[in-house]
């Protein structure tokens, strides 16, 4: 099944599940299928892929999709790491674990964990940020349009951790 297949199919079915907090864990159940691997596993490129689709569920659970069309929000990301431990082979079975974990005023942190049979298969963070038609969206503006009261976390180091290796990555690019 295509990416878009799969993308379509999460829309619908957002429409029958209830709604959560942004920073619930949002959870989908999965199977690898063939155009998901590189030879036998899930390729490194499909655990990003992944990682979007799972980012988008967050959006859909939330109940922020209306506000996203209506005020042309669309998401941005800047970082994706992803830590592979275990292949996924095609056709198994696999929960992905999605949850906000840090937040400031114009990024949010989200960690990725693939299990299978309660084991980390890989783990990924992504960093992702709202535009709209004047530029960067407030993640308080996204929490608002979300009906909800929250406030940041205390930062994670790992989050500290690649935010200096982001900043390496930027000096690099200035070269």
């Amino acid at each position: 099944m295509r990416l878009r297949i799969r993308l379509i199919l999460l829309l619908i079915a957002s429409f029958f599940r209830k709604q959560l907090s942004l920073i619930d864990e949002n959870v989908l159940a999965l199977r690898v299928l063939p155009n998901d691997c590189d030879v036998i596993s899930v390729s490194s490129d499909r655990y990003v892929a992944l990682m979007g689709l799972a980012d988008f569920n967050i959006t859909l659970r939330a109940g922020l999709l209306r506000t996203m069309f209506r005020r042309k929000w669309v998401p941005m990301t800047s970082v994706v790491t992803v830590r592979y431990r275990h292949p996924i082979k095609m056709f198994q079975r696999y929960l992905l674990r999605s949850r906000t974990i840090f937040w400031d005023d114009k990024w949010i942190w989200i960690e990725h964990i693939f299990e299978r049979e309660g084991r980390t298969q890989a783990l990924g963070i992504t960093k992702v940020m709202w535009v709209g038609p004047d530029g960067v969206v407030p993640v308080s503006q996204t929490i608002d349009a979300a009906g909800e009261s929250l406030s940041p976390p205390p930062m994670p180091r790992i989050i500290s951790d690649l935010q200096s290796v982001e900043e390496q990555i930027k000096e690099r690019q200035s070269y």
